[in-house]
C-alpha cells in the first residue's frame, strides 16, 4: 500500500472494501478499480487540508464513492452514486470511528457524479467531486478513458473521422470522442480552488497528448467523407 491514512478506521474500511469488491456482481474496469480509489482518496485527502474541509469526511466519501459499480454502458451507471450513498450510512456506523460522520459521507458520495448530476452543497462534497474529476484528467485519465472503451468494446477512433469533423461525437462506439464530450470539460466545472489548479495542469497534459496523436494520425488517414 503506497499511503496509508492515519485514521484508526481505515484499514477496517479498506479491508472490509477489498471484500466487497471481490464478491461484486459486475467485473469492473481498469478505470475504477481499487487504485482508482485510493488515488481519489488520496487527492481528496491533500485537498481537504488546502481548502479546510473535514479531511476524515473526504477520505472516507472518497474510499466509498463508487461503492457501486455497473459497467458504464449498463443502465444504471448513471445511478451508482446514488445506489452507494444509501448503502454508506450502514457501512460507517459498522466502522468504528465514523458512526458519527455517516450522513455527511452519504451525502458526499451521493453528489460527486458527472453522470448522476450531482450538485455539491458542502465543502466536502465539493472537495471529493473535484477530485473524482481530476482522476478523468491528464496521464491517468488517457489511460482510464481507453480502458473504459475498451471494457464495453468501443474503438479507438474512427477510422477515417477521428477527430468528429464531418459526423456526430459517439463516445460509446469511439473513445476518442470523450474527450470532446466530456473530458475537456472537466476543469471548467471544478469546485474549488484546490480542484482548478490541479485541473489546469491536467487538462495541459491531456492536450499534448492529443496534439501528438493528431500529429501522428494526421499522415495515415485518407481524408474523411463531406457530409451532405
Amino acid at each position: 500500500m503506497s499511503h496509508a491514512f492515519p485514521f484508526p478506521w481505515f484499514k477496517p474500511l479498506l479491508a472490509r472494501l477489498r471484500e466487497h469488491l471481490a464478491t461484486e456482481p459486475f467485473a469492473r474496469d481498469a478505470a475504477h478499480d481499487l487504485g482508482h480509489i485510493l488515488r481519489t482518496a488520496r487527492l481528496a485527502e491533500r485537498m481537504a487540508e488546502e481548502e479546510g474541509a473535514d479531511v476524515e469526511t473526504c477520505v472516507a466519501a472518497a474510499l466509498l464513492h463508487d461503492l457501486v459499480y455497473r459497467p458504464k454502458n449498463h443502465p444504471e451507471s448513471p445511478l451508482t452514486a446514488q445506489m452507494a450513498a444509501e448503502l454508506v450510512p450502514q457501512w460507517c456506523r459498522e466502522t468504528g470511528g465514523l458512526e458519527h460522520r455517516a450522513e455527511a459521507v452519504a451525502s458526499t458520495v451521493e453528489s460527486h457524479s458527472w453522470s448522476g448530476g450531482g450538485t455539491p452543497a458542502t465543502l466536502e462534497a465539493s472537495v471529493v467531486q473535484d477530485a473524482d474529476r481530476l482522476e478523468a484528467l491528464g496521464a491517468i485519465g488517457v489511460a482510464r478513458v481507453f480502458a473504459t472503451g475498451a471494457s464495453f468494446g468501443a474503438g479507438l477512433w474512427h477510422p477515417l473521422d477521428p477527430w468528429a469533423e464531418n459526423r456526430e461525437l459517439d463516445d460509446k462506439a469511439w473513445s476518442l470522442d470523450h474527450f470532446e464530450k466530456k473530458l475537456l470539460k472537466l476543469a471548467a466545472g471544478m469546485k474549488t480552488a484546490a480542484g482548478q489548479r490541479r485541473a489546469i495542469q491536467r487538462e495541459r497534459t491531456m492536450l499534448a497528448y492529443l496534439e501528438a496523436l493528431r500529429a501522428e494520425l494526421g499522415h495515415d488517414l485518407p481524408a474523411p467523407p463531406v457530409r451532405s
